[in-house]
């Protein structure tokens, strides 16, 4: 067993000989002539003998989007809409289920989503737009709404967008504006004990910074994830905003990250 080699950082993978050896054992063993081995055919996997069962990757990700998904299907909007949140995870977790959705990035998508398997149940549709303003979409219209993790880099560059400092607000304004009374906003960015811009990956906030921005939105629930599990720090029951200053307290301090904090929404 060897380390760092084709990528696979320090992680162990599978030695040549070690290949070889699976090779000449295969050959000894095998009795069916249909899967001889021949080297034309190779396709050399040397990472997964090694690697951990049940590897999600970026556990932040992994709990937001069921997070997410959770939170939509229980309110069960007749059309959902996104905004540059993770395709492969939360948005597949609603088509799952059947939830109509419709999707607004400022970058091209050269997904065709306009399938007769995605259009069974639910189904995509897709608007090019810059976020920030929304401006094709009117006042008081919509009856959901998410962004998570995608508001943070707004205004930064990194996503093609043009500089603009004050963009996540004005995004959290344009989210707001479209909201009809009732409606729900389901938000996740970085969180920390300041509000913080590292650039050009993202900016970190403070919770009370973002509800503050949402004037005319109540704060139904706010947390942050650790590891596979959420830290409750606020949530609304019984007529009024229960907040667990210890859950607050805790929230981590890094130098150029934060947490994942996840918020959910109502407009008053």
């Amino acid at each position: 067993m060897t380390k760092n080699g084709g990528g696979g950082g320090n992680h162990p993978f599978m030695s040549d000989e070690e290949i070889t050896q699976d090779k000449q054992l295969y050959t000894q063993l095998n009795k069916d002539s249909r899967f001889i081995l021949d080297p034309k055919h190779d396709y050399i996997c040397r990472h997964d003998k090694y690697a951990k069962n049940g590897d999600i990757g970026d556990s932040s990700y992994f709990i937001q989007d069921i997070w997410g998904a959770r939170k939509v299907l229980e309110n069960k909007p007749s059309m959902h809409y996104d905004v540059g949140s993770s395709v492969v995870g939360f948005i597949a977790h609603l088509l799952a289920q059947g939830q109509k959705i419709t999707l607004i990035d400022i970058r091209p998508m050269d997904n065709n989503f306009d399938t007769n398997f995605l259009n069974q149940k639910g189904g995509i549709s897709y608007i090019q737009a810059n976020a920030t303003l929304l401006e094709n979409i009117a006042d008081n219209s919509l009856e959901s709404i998410s962004a998570l993790c995608s508001v943070e880099h707004f205004g930064l560059g990194r996503y093609g967008d043009p500089i603009e400092p004050d963009a996540w607000e004005k995004a959290l304004r344009a989210f707001q504006r479209v909201l009809k009374p009732g409606g729900k906003l389901y938000f996740s960015v970085p969180v920390g004990q300041i509000d913080k811009v590292c650039f050009n990956a993202h900016r970190v906030y403070r919770p009370q910074t973002i509800i503050d921005v949402l004037d005319e939105m109540q704060i139904l629930e706010m947390g942050y994830i650790s590891t596979l599990d959420v830290v409750e720090c606020m949530k609304w029951q019984k007529d009024h905003l229960e907040i667990y200053q210890s859950g607050l307290d805790s929230i981590p301090e890094y130098q150029n990250n934060g947490n994942t904090g996840l918020f959910e929404f109502i407009k008053k």
